[in-house]
């Protein structure tokens, strides 16, 4: 299995992607990224569980490609990447069950032991195709760090993203631009919260007292009523 690419995207895919990731190397399938190549296209998936990030790119050439980088190895590659000012070439990576190896075509090569069971994602995209089964939530209590994630995307693509919500304590689906689609798990909201939205009182425009009624002006006798009198 070797696929075919340009290193600035497949440096983007794999920084995108563990973003989402875990952070705890003693949870191994989910402090890595996954990726897989079908067809044209190349995608690196990662998941902490209350997040999950699937980022694509084109192959120069289709081709069938099928690994899993722990977090150390994503960041060896994309080290090795950027300290070789490889942005404009190409790399090509082949991988079976004991090791992926990264070649560019500047010379570099790296070699990466396999330590993670490959093809996990699976499960997590289908996340991604489930049908929502209720109408969409009035409210939903989310922390913002995860959203915050989604901020750090590369490029103007991270300037706007779409959320897409599926009922109450459904996973949110979001896409950023046409090549990444993540989803954001809510937080549970007390069974006794009103979904409804109030304005808070201390959020309300204060009522302005009311101005009190002017006196009418009392009349100034004419002159000629003056030399009458």
């Amino acid at each position: 299995m070797s696929i075919q690419l340009q290193t600035n995207e497949l440096v983007r895919v794999l920084k995108e992607a563990a973003l989402f990731a875990h952070s705890d190397n003693m949870i191994p399938v989910i402090n890595a990224v996954h990726v897989e190549a079908r067809g044209g296209e190349l995608v690196a998936v990662a998941t902490d569980r209350f997040t999950l990030g699937a980022s694509k790119t084109e192959l120069d050439e289709p081709g069938e490609f099928l690994a899993a980088l722990s977090l150390r190895q994503v960041k060896t590659i994309t080290q090795l990447a950027g300290a070789g000012k490889q942005c404009f070439s190409t790399v090509a990576i082949d991988a079976d069950d004991k090791q992926v190896r990264v070649s560019f075509s500047s010379g570099e090569t790296l070699t990466l032991p396999s330590e993670i069971e490959r093809g996990a994602h699976h499960g997590w995209l289908k996340l991604l195709e489930s049908v929502p089964d209720c109408e969409p939530s009035k409210a939903m209590d989310i922390n913002p760090q995860l959203l915050a994630k989604f901020a750090r995307l590369q490029g103007s693509r991270a300037s706007r993203m779409r959320m897409h919500f599926f009922g109450h304590a459904k996973p949110i689906r979001v896409t950023v631009g046409d090549s990444f689609v993540g989803l954001v798990m809510p937080v549970r909201m007390p069974d006794e919260v009103s979904m409804d939205w109030v304005t808070p009182e201390w959020a309300r425009e204060p009522e302005r007292p009311a101005r009190a009624a002017r006196k009418p002006r009392a009349k100034k006798a004419s002159t000629a009523s003056k030399v009458a009198s």
